[in-house]
């Protein structure tokens, strides 16, 4: 079992409709959670508490913004877009 799928989710019924919609699969979400949570790579929303990640493991950069209630990891919302930022001359 990999790391990324013991990251255990919960998912509403509407969240997984948009997920499907999005082509976003389970396991981009486990990705980008255990990305997160792993390297730090995450921003803290100030009122909600709620973590916002991306994890781009190809050509495809997944965003979960999510929180973590004992030993589950609540979805609140998943989105992907393939636009890579490339950084100019100076840096």
């Amino acid at each position: 079992m990999e790391a990324n799928e013991q990251i255990r989710l919960r998912i509403s019924e509407e969240i997984e409709r948009i997920m499907e919609n999005r082509g976003i699969r389970r396991e981009d979400v486990q990705a980008a959670i255990h990305h997160g949570e792993t390297t730090g790579e995450k921003f803290i929303k100030r009122f909600s508490g709620r973590s916002l990640t991306s994890f781009r493991p190809g050509r495809v950069t997944y965003w979960v913004e999510y929180s973590r209630v004992d030993d589950e990891y609540h979805v609140h919302t998943a989105y992907s877009h393939r636009m890579e930022m490339k950084r100019g001359p100076d840096g």
